[in-house]
């Protein structure tokens, strides 16, 4: 495996997240030279690859953000620097390049900038969007066959130097492993202000959003239906799946003796309508801090992988404990 330094030629003074928007430093390369280029510097004949950042360096280039930038990858990076490892795009798929420039556009002028490698994440169609327009950059010679080559050089020289190797992973020492995890998710598990868990043959109504899609930032979250079968073991379920949480009216909820679960499964926190739900109880899949919009008994998983999930049916099922302390503040 070979480590990738980023993000070229620095990302600490952002106050936008690239992810959503365009961010601009508005520092000259002196500036930069006296603070996020000094670790790049120091490891430029070290590290097999850096990525470049999505960001507008306008006393330098006041036209384009670094990862397309020959003022900056070009005649930076590549020519005074003299770095010959492999340059690689941060992710066309964000905003601050894919709504301004789009997948096509922007794989060429990544390249033609001193980019060798292309983060093309997305969908399978923008992903083969990029691909098209390298191919017909290429035949038009907007990107030259020279330019493929070195690229294509640098990318051979690191998997060379890094290979891959398929070694036979199955078997015991994979159930091992994947006994230990599931463990170490087990002993995760907290709980807040004295939370229990329903009896089996009691009547549960479980409230949870149907999906939640990537967002461009974070990976999609665990569906409705996986919500669904943490309480496989339950004989009267109801559950409620809402194409947005925060649009839960807990005010109009009836008073019908069934015990109502809040299964928090998306990233966000929550709004303000929130800190007035009364759920019987409340599990967080994903953000901790939701824990401190919601007042009510609580169980936080830290996490929504197969161990986690499996750890939250065994303690809603009776079979399990959630003993673990948080080590942030989850109390208001």
């Amino acid at each position: 495996m070979a480590c990738c330094v980023k993000h070229f030629p620095g990302h600490g003074d952002t106050h936008v997240d690239s992810h959503l928007d365009l961010p601009t430093v508005d520092k000259s390369l002196g500036e930069l030279e006296t603070l996020e280029l000094v670790p790049f510097r120091a490891l430029r004949d070290e590290a097999p690859a850096i990525m470049t950042a999505h960001i507008v360096y306008p006393q330098i280039d006041p036209d384009y953000p670094a990862t397309l930038s020959k003022k900056i990858l070009g005649d930076i990076l590549r020519g005074a620097w003299g770095y010959d490892g492999v340059v690689i795009t941060d992710a066309l798929m964000m905003k601050a390049i894919c709504e301004r420039y789009g997948y096509d556009r922007a794989a060429v002028l990544a390249l033609q900038a001193g980019a060798d490698m292309i983060l093309a994440q997305g969908s399978l169609s923008e992903q083969a969007t990029s691909m098209k327009a390298l191919v017909a950059a290429f035949e038009s010679g907007s990107v030259s066959a020279e330019q493929g080559e070195r690229a294509a050089s640098r990318l051979n020289k690191l998997a060379q130097k890094y290979p891959v190797q398929h070694d036979d992973y199955a078997g015991a020492m994979r159930e091992q492993d994947d006994a230990l995890m599931r463990a170490a998710w087990a002993r995760g598990l907290t709980n807040l202000n004295a939370a229990k868990a329903p009896m089996l043959h009691q009547r549960v109504r479980v409230f949870t959003q149907r999906t939640v899609p990537c967002d461009g930032v974070s990976e999609a979250g665990p569906t409705g239906e996986q919500v669904a079968h943490l309480f496989g073991d339950f004989v009267q379920l109801e559950l409620v799946q809402m194409e947005d949480i925060n649009a839960l009216d807990w005010t109009h909820l009836k008073d019908d003796g069934v015990f109502n679960v809040l299964a928090s499964n998306h990233r966000a926190r929550y709004n303000q309508v929130a800190r007035d739900w009364r759920p019987d109880l409340h599990l967080v899949l994903w953000n901790p801090f939701q824990a401190i919009d919601v007042k009510a008994p609580t169980v936080v998983t830290w996490g929504y992988a197969d161990g986690a999930l499996a750890a939250l049916r065994s303690w809603l099922s009776g079979k399990g404990e959630a003993t673990a302390s948080s080590p942030v503040k989850l109390r208001s």
